[in-house]
């Protein structure tokens, strides 16, 4: 018996609309630095769906973006970590990043249920806050069969504090006078996309965006007990097999990944070629989101749920910058 081709015929045509609208993005990025290219692969995305509709042809390549090729980007992600620099941060600002992720996911699912909203955004926003923006909400959205508007809403309300913080936290971090630690430290642990970290850091200094990077990757390999716990959650009352399924086993992929690169396997320019790829893949992944999100019925779901994730990221801001004052990560 012949096995089935790993790549489709049906998946071409959605493949080449996503790969198309990622390079156009990136094109767009080149000239407008300050608009991450993953939110205009996800607004282009949008307008394609809503003014032309989407081609049915179109459908199953999109799918096949939005579960295999989100995978293998988060697996690549993994080449850029290293383990050893995670452990060099010191107890104190691993501390911070433990403290803030498990707040910052607790208050999530708090406000999110006390504006009486779906528990699938409560969990998409909290995690994204927590952990690492869009990465974290693709990665959980499948687990918990969040709907494509509900993964399109939590990623704009991401995508909006992200914006915002780019322009306001380097002005900010200067007018308290913080040190390159402090203010990467800060920016590491209450900014949520690794792009805006990254920027936001060096904006402020060459030394706060290094700090800045190695607290993001930090926070990043929380991404592994948190997308297990919650795809073990959901299998919940089920047979052992079923909660072996759920188990994102792509994680695993992750982390070894980062163990070959923490170990000298991969050479700094091949490490460095797998996480621009996995970036490319991921801004394919929202170019797909984009494609299936209705607006009319991204509508229906109200303001609540922007409130929601700005309430939640002013907070963790907040909180973040506090215990850096408290801690004494100067």
């Amino acid at each position: 018996m012949v096995g089935r081709p790993f790549l489709r015929a049906a998946w071409l045509p959605g493949l080449l609309a996503v790969t198309v609208i990622a390079i156009a993005a990136r094109f767009v990025t080149s000239f407008v630095g300050l608009v991450p290219d993953v939110v205009v692969a996800l607004l282009v995305g949008i307008v394609f769906n809503n003014v032309f509709r989407l081609p049915d042809a179109l459908r199953p390549g999109i799918a096949f973006v939005l579960r295999y090729v989100l995978r293998a980007a988060i697996i690549a992600f993994g080449a850029g970590l290293s383990l050893h620099a995670v452990a060099a941060t010191g107890t104190r600002t691993l501390v911070l990043v433990v403290v803030i992720v498990a707040t910052s996911f607790a208050l999530g699912l708090v406000l999110a249920r006390a504006c009486k909203l779906s528990g699938a955004i409560g969990l998409l926003i909290g995690a994204g806050t927590a952990i690492c923006g869009g990465s974290a909400i693709l990665a959980i959205g499948p687990m918990i069969k969040a709907k494509h508007e509900e993964v399109a809403y939590a990623l704009t309300t991401i995508f909006t504090f992200n914006i915002i913080a780019l322009f306001v936290y380097p002005p900010l971090g200067h007018a308290l006078a913080l040190t390159a630690t402090a203010f990467g430290s800060w920016a590491g642990t209450a900014i949520n996309d690794t792009s805006v970290v990254v920027a936001t850091g060096y904006l402020y200094s060459h030394d706060a965006g290094n700090v800045a990077t190695i607290v993001k990757l930090t926070r990043t390999v929380l991404l592994v007990p948190l997308a297990i716990g919650i795809g073990m959650f959901a299998a919940r009352g089920t047979s052992l097999a079923r909660v072996g399924s759920t188990i994102p086993w792509f994680v695993v992929g992750f982390v070894a990944m980062a163990a070959l690169n923490s170990f000298g396997v991969f050479s700094a320019d091949i490490a460095h070629d797998i996480t621009t790829a996995g970036a490319f893949l991921i801004v394919m992944v929202l170019a797909a989101v984009g494609l299936n999100v209705d607006l009319a019925t991204l509508r229906k779901m109200g303001p609540k749920p922007l409130m929601v994730g700005l309430a939640l990221a002013t907070i963790m801001s907040a909180c973040s910058l506090a215990l850096v004052y408290g801690l004494h990560i100067t």
